[in-house]
């Protein structure tokens, strides 16, 4: 993000996420690293706090351009690279957490056009295939 102004995140912050694991272990102590860190999930909690109050508030056109295909491509690859494949609450792993979520929402909006949905998804051999749904109404009318 090259020529990025300003953020949620501050600049010493900037510049120890900027600094390689290794390099961080040198250059900073142990309590500087700890609080950091925890400025960073504090700020990020934050922050996610208030993108989902644009998203809820926020008018159709200017949500399509802050949240492009690109930034939610580059916002979800980036953590499916990072975390995609840690399991996460127990048998659940992380890129299922935005399987269920997706289908939740698309369910919810079947559902008041009294449709069924579903998607399917293969676990073969880590992650799954495209998404795939079906509009089992339809289907069976076939």
């Amino acid at each position: 993000m090259a020529g990025k102004k300003s953020g949620f995140l501050t600049e010493p912050c900037r510049e120890y996420l900027n600094t390689s694991q290794k390099g961080r272990s040198e250059k900073y102590s142990e309590s500087q690293r700890n609080q950091l860190d925890a400025a960073m999930e504090k700020q990020a909690n934050l922050a996610i706090d208030d993108l989902i109050l644009i998203v809820q508030e926020y008018d159709k056109e200017g949500l399509q351009r802050i949240f492009s295909k690109e930034a939610i491509e580059n916002l979800v690859g980036s953590l499916m690279d990072r975390i995609g494949l840690d399991e996460a609450e127990g048998s659940e792993r992380y890129y299922e957490i935005f399987l269920r979520a997706i289908e939740q929402r698309i369910h919810q909006k079947y559902m008041e056009k009294d449709r069924f949905f579903k998607l399917e998804s293969t676990h073969y051999p880590v992650m799954p295939s495209k998404p795939a749904y079906r509009d089992v109404k339809a289907y069976m009318r076939k």
